[in-house]
C-alpha cells in the first residue's frame, strides 16, 4: 500500500520527555518515527487523544535538544501515540529539519 503523505516519516529510536502543556508533570517516552509535522512516540503514559502536549526531543546527533512547544495529540492507543506538531520556534524548526537530513542519512547507510 502506498501512502500519500505531505510530509514522508523516518523511523527513528530517540528519548523524548513530554507533559500537557498545562502541568509540570513530566513524562518519558520513545520516539519511533518522525516527520517535518509530528512524530510517534511509544511510553508507559497513556495520553488522551486531543490533548496538547509539550515535547522535548533528545536529539545526541545534533548536540542538542529541540523543544516542541506545542503538539496536539492525533491518535493514542495501547501504550503508543502521535502528535501534529503546533508550535516551535525557527531555531528548533531548523533543528528538527537538520535531525531528519541526519535519521534518513543513518537510515539509508543501514539499509
Amino acid at each position: 500500500m502506498i501512502e500519500c503523505r505531505e510530509y514522508p516519516r523516518t523511523p527513528v529510536d530517540m528519548q523524548v520527555f513530554f507533559s500537557s502543556t498545562n502541568k509540570t508533570d513530566i513524562r518519558e517516552g520513545t520516539m519511533f518515527d518522525l516527520s517535518a509535522r509530528g512524530c510517534a512516540v511509544t511510553s508507559m503514559s497513556s495520553v488522551q487523544l486531543g490533548s496538547a502536549v509539550r515535547i522535548l526531543i533528545r536529539a545526541s546527533e545534533l548536540g542538542s535538544h529541540i523543544t516542541i512547544e506545542s503538539a496536539a495529540v492525533r491518535w493514542s492507543e495501547g501504550g503508543e501515540f502521535g502528535v501534529e506538531f503546533i508550535g516551535l520556534s525557527e531555531i528548533d524548526e531548523r533543528r528538527l529539519h537538520r535531525l531528519l537530513q541526519v535519521a534518513t542519512t543513518h537510515q539509508i547507510r543501514q539499509s
